[in-house]
This record gives structure tokens, C-alpha cells and sequence, in this order.
């Protein structure tokens, strides 16, 4: 039992503005995040800091990961069409899956850089350390900001790409912070700091990817958390005439909760009365969980054994 509701079915998560958060938090995000590159690059030009390349070639990838996620939101808020019937949200869900491939690149790169200083021969001496250690600096204050920012914006309008973007960028502030820690020790007269710390910083990225692929996984696999599930069974629950609610299942497609549910309902009531009785089954379920976007909702007809009402079709699989 499905039809429309004056709830649904938007994904979007609206500012009191009328504007997109998630769109707001990428273009702020990458601004800032573009800034920080920007420093980290011309100190790079000066001091010749293999641990700030690396560290700034990180940072543009944010960039980079960021505008993948602008266009994700972007793409994501296009209706439904004969084509893509369910609309786009899952283009947000792709987006998760470039932005791992992104993250693997920079400790790719960060790693190759190091390494080649490393085996190079002798390690030369840093110019400027001082500005070198100021940008790498900035490369942490600038880094916790925006990971500050993504993650509280992501858990509140669900959106575990831009979560994971912001856990990527608050590890970058880990990772800004052993540069700074190379710049100093080179500073200090140990030279192989330097790259000591890019090659630490490449394994710090690979840590990150081990755990946002795993919160992205779950997401392309329909992974719900199991509140949700209950959740949803307790606000059916409380409509009167539903007497079961039974087979509940539900995934998030982009930052939108999709909903299917089963509930048990006098089998005399007539078909006017049982559909308004579905109704406000789907009514207390809108409310009862942000972020769902359709219930598709079947009325089965309570004290009738189950392969009596679905003898036809229980052959078929899942219902």
C-alpha cells in the first residue's frame, strides 16, 4: 500500500533559508579546504618540505572528494523521471565510493614522495622551517574546522558520504600535525624527519580508508541500524487496528529512509476503512524516524494463517 503523502518523498534536507545543507557544507568546506592547500603549497615552494607536499597534495584531495560530493547533492536532488523512477539519491552513494578511491590516491602519493626522499641519498636540509612548520600549522587548525563542520552536518541531514569526508578531513589535521612534527625534527638537525613523517602520514590515510570504507560499505549494502528497525515497528504499532506488524524492512538510499512494512488488520474491515487504517500506519511512521522519505506498507488480514493469504506469490521470495 504505497500513494502519496504530503511528506515525501524530498531527500533533502532544507536550511530554515531554503538552501541545501549538504550543499552549503561541501562549497564552504571546499573553500576552506582549498585555502589550506593554497598555503601549504607556496611554503612547499619555499622550504622545500617533502612531509608538507605530502600533506598539501592530501589536503587538495579533499578538495577534490569535496567537489565529488557538490556534484553528488547536485545530481541528487533531480525528480524522479520514467527513467530513474526512484530519483537520484543514490548518486550520493556513488559519491561514497569516489571519495574512497580519492583517499587511497593521496596515501598513494604521500607514501611515493616520502619513499623517493627517503632512498634518495642524503636527505637535504629544509629552507625556511620556520614557515614550513607555520603551514603545516594551518593545515591542522584549518583541517579540524572543516571536519567539525562536515560530520555534524552529515549526521544531521544522514548523509554518511559527507560524514566520511568529514572523519577523511579530521584525520588530515592528524596528518598536518606529524608533518609539523617532520619540520620541527628537521629543523632540529635530524633532515630524514622530514620524509620519516610523510611515510607516517601515508599510513595514518591508510587507516582512515580501512574504516570509511567499511561505513560506505554499509550503505551500499542496505545496512540499517537495528533502532531504526524498532523504531518503526513501535510507531505502527501504536495506530489503532493494526494488530501485527510484522516483516519490516528498510534501507537509506542517499540521505532518504525507504520503508516497507507488513501489519495485521481485521480482515472485515472494508476497503475504505482498511486503507485509511494504512494511512495513518504510514503517517506515524513518517513522523516517527527523521529522514523517511516512502513507506510502502501491506495490510494483511489478521488470524489467517500466512500461507493461506500469500499462497500464491510466497514461492517468489522475499514480499
Amino acid at each position: 500500500m504505497g500513494g502519496s503523502h504530503g511528506h515525501a518523498p524530498v531527500p533533502v534536507a532544507d536550511s530554515p533559508t531554503g538552501e541545501d545543507e549538504g550543499l552549503r557544507a561541501v562549497r564552504l568546506s571546499a573553500f576552506g579546504l582549498g585555502l589550506t592547500a593554497a598555503v601549504q603549497f607556496a611554503f612547499v615552494a619555499a622550504s622545500g618540505s617533502v612531509a608538507l607536499l605530502a600533506d598539501g597534495l592530501h589536503n587538495l584531495g579533499d578538495v577534490f572528494t569535496t567537489a565529488i560530493l557538490w556534484i553528488a547533492f547536485v545530481v541528487g536532488r533531480r525528480l524522479p523521471d520514467r527513467g530513474y523512477t526512484f530519483g537520484f539519491a543514490r548518486a550520493e552513494d556513488v559519491a561514497g565510493v569516489l571519495v574512497l578511491l580519492a583517499i587511497a590516491a593521496s596515501a598513494v602519493v604521500a607514501a611515493w614522495e616520502s619513499l623517493d626522499r627517503l632512498l634518495g641519498g642524503d636527505v637535504p636540509a629544509l629552507r625556511n622551517p620556520g614557515w614550513a612548520l607555520a603551514a603545516a600549522l594551518v593545515g591542522v587548525a584549518g583541517n579540524e574546522a572543516v571536519a567539525r563542520y562536515k560530520v555534524r552536518v552529515g549526521r544531521r541531514i544522514h548523509s554518511v558520504p559527507l560524514e566520511a569526508d568529514g572523519r577523511h578531513s579530521r584525520v588530515d589535521g592528524l596528518a598536518s600535525l606529524a608533518a609539523a612534527a617532520g619540520i620541527a625534527g628537521s629543523w632540529a638537525g635530524w633532515p630524514a624527519a622530514d620524509p620519516l613523517a610523510g611515510l607516517l602520514l601515508s599510513g595514518v590515510i591508510a587507516w582512515v580508508l580501512v574504516a570509511t570504507t567499511r561505513d560506505v560499505l554499509d550503505r551500499l549494502l542496505d545496512r540499517v541500524d537495528g533502532e531504526v528497525i524498532d523504531q518503526i515497528e513501535r510507531a505502527a504499532a501504536t495506530v489503532a487496528g493494526a494488530q501485527a506488524v510484522h516483516a519490516v524492512r528498510a534501507r537509506w538510499v542517499g540521505r532518504s529512509l525507504h520503508v516497507l512494512v507488513h501489519a495485521d488488520v481485521d480482515p472485515d474491515l472494508p476497503l475504505r476503512d482498511a486503507h485509511a487504517l494504512g494511512e495513518r500506519v504510514r503517517h506515524a511512521i513518517f513522523h516517527a524516524l527523521p529522514g523517511v522519505a516512502a513507506v510502502d506498507l501491506h495490510l494483511d488480514p489478521a488470524g489467517i494463517d500466512e500461507h493461506d493469504s500469500h499462497g500464491e506469490t510466497m514461492h517468489h521470495g522475499y514480499r
